[in-house]
């Protein structure tokens, strides 16, 4: 039992969007439920009142504004509890929309779809997409998580007309390794998947972030490399590596024994080791993810990022020799200032793989300056030349900060 479920009174399993009125209902009449936990049916998503004229004026101008135009997720997958979800549904479009509406005219720009599948229903995502591309205005940013097989023509056409930078999708791939999605239920169209993300990055200007599981049944560092590698070469922004968790009520158990799975006992329950990746080894994978945050997604990087593979041709290689010699030097995967990163990146690519001093500073310079900074960093001034000229900032204000560094880069090539 979980500690905050032993101190809770009652605990409402599932959509507890009527179960919990109908229990503070039922305690304010003096009626005790018999049983703490208490199940909630699915709600009919049509005879909900839609919750966003809640927020506040506080909330539109400083919090991220989270909606969701369905509930559910068609797969099966064993290690997340939104495989429980079935069936997927949809609240009532007509509503959804005039709520969206009162959204844009109170000055909302950003927006957060948390469906788990905005893809799946073609007719629901190209009326959302319409109307946003109806009423797009500078600033405007769009999240949605998407399955990476499906993008018909019609909703491709849709996406190309939104400006660079106003569209972000969430891809979960979570493996390459068709062995190990099959044996995990996860079923995907890896021929298509690779065809709609060179689309996404060639055609339009939406910004990808792609995750991967480390950890997975059957995975071995030697097999998430080689996927690693693959969704590199297809070039999304950002790459999440996410280390697998053992959430509560999810059927990834049934692997415990045959592939040795040991999970921490602790939130959020992270694996440690199984039998194909040794517990060393996956703390070297903790430390791969944080780096790879901190250097490749955070766009403060984005040219310097691929010197670090460039000689060896493998990116999980390149970069798993610089997460190594970064640890051993700095001796933690947190609180690095920016400018120590970019000394120990000029060290590292310099020092230790060899490349031209004056070639490494003029990229790290250049990305250094994609940031809005312009204070020359010491280590660097002696092999710049004392005039160069400015990079141009990104314009398009309203954007995230991080994802507006990915894109001033596409503007200076």
């Amino acid at each position: 039992d979980q500690a905050v479920a032993r101190l809770a009174d009652y605990v409402i399993t599932g959509e507890a969007d009527r179960k919990f009125a109908e229990l503070c209902a039922q305690l304010l009449q003096g009626h005790k439920p018999d049983r703490k936990v208490l199940a909630a049916e699915l709600p009919d998503l049509h005879s909900l009142v839609l919750p966003y004229d809640f927020y506040t004026d506080r909330d539109v101008a400083h919090r991220i504004i989270y909606v969701e135009a369905s509930r559910g997720c068609p797969f099966t997958c064993e290690f997340c509890l939104s495989s429980l979800d079935i069936p997927v549904r949809q609240f009532p479009l007509a509503d959804l929309l005039a709520h969206l509406e009162n959204l844009l005219d109170r000055g909302v720009n950003q927006f957060k779809f948390v469906d788990r599948t905005f893809n799946l229903n073609l007719n629901a995502s190209k009326a959302i997409l319409d109307f946003f591309q109806e009423r797009y205005r500078p600033g405007m940013f769009l999240h949605f998580e998407m399955i990476p097989d499906r993008l018909p023509e019609a909703l491709r056409e849709l996406i190309a007309r939104f400006p660079a930078g106003a569209l972000q999708f969430e891809v979960g791939i979570q493996t390459f390794d068709e062995a190990v999605a099959e044996r995990i239920r996860r079923h995907q169209n890896y021929a298509k998947l690779a065809d709609n993300l060179r689309f996404l990055r060639e055609k339009t200007g939406v910004h990808i972030h792609a995750d991967l599981i480390v950890g997975l049944p059957g995975e071995s560092l030697a097999t998430f490399g080689r996927g690693f590698d693959q969704l590199v070469s297809l070039r999304p922004q950002e790459i999440q590596v996410g280390i697998l968790k053992r959430l509560r009520g999810t059927p990834i158990v049934r692997h415990d024994t045959e592939w040795t799975m040991v999970y921490n006992p602790h939130p959020p329950y992270e694996i440690l080791q199984n039998k194909l990746i040794s517990f060393a080894d996956m703390q070297r994978m903790r430390r791969f993810s944080r780096f790879w945050d901190l250097v490749a997604n955070s766009g403060n990087f984005v040219e310097s990022t691929p010197l670090l593979w460039q000689d060896s041709g493998s990116p999980f290689g390149g970069f798993m020799r610089w997460s190594d010699w970064l640890h051993a030097q700095v001796g933690r995967s947190h609180s690095i200032a920016l400018v120590h990163l970019v000394e120990s990146l000029f060290a590292f690519l310099s020092d230790v793989l060899g490349q031209d001093r004056k070639c490494v500073a003029e990229v790290l310079w250049r990305d250094y300056q994609r940031g809005g900074r312009d204070d020359r960093p010491v280590f660097l001034k002696p092999y710049l030349p004392t005039e160069s000229p400015t990079l141009r900032r990104n314009s398009r204000s309203g954007i995230p900060k991080r994802q507006a560094r990915h894109l001033s880069h596409i503007a200076d090539e």
